[in-house]
């Protein structure tokens, strides 16, 4: 048991082991892209948010005209109504 305790065989295996790591190359080394494909990049997100802005106004509009819509069609409906009946009770 008292081998479990040894401090100098423990150091020289941590020692041997940060060494190993110090010489090892990472396998992929994290590269900036070119500075054309940032540029492209920057434009595309540039373009998108300015389409996402213009964009915005018309979904909120889109129900809003859905509604209007639909009263306009039950107002037309409501407005003929008597006139429907008339021509349908005239007919039998």
């Amino acid at each position: 048991m008292r081998e479990w305790f040894d401090r100098d065989e423990g150091e020289e295996v941590v020692v041997e082991y940060m060494e190993r790591l110090a010489n090892t190359v990472p396998a992929r080394m994290s590269q900036m892209p070119e500075p054309g494909v940032l540029w492209v990049k920057a434009q595309m997100l540039r373009r998108w948010d300015a389409e996402r802005k213009a964009q915005a106004p018309l979904d909120v509009m889109e129900p809003v005209q859905i509604a209007a819509g639909l009263a306009a069609a039950a107002v037309l409906f409501v407005w003929s109504l008597p006139s429907l009946l008339q021509v349908l009770f005239t007919s039998i």
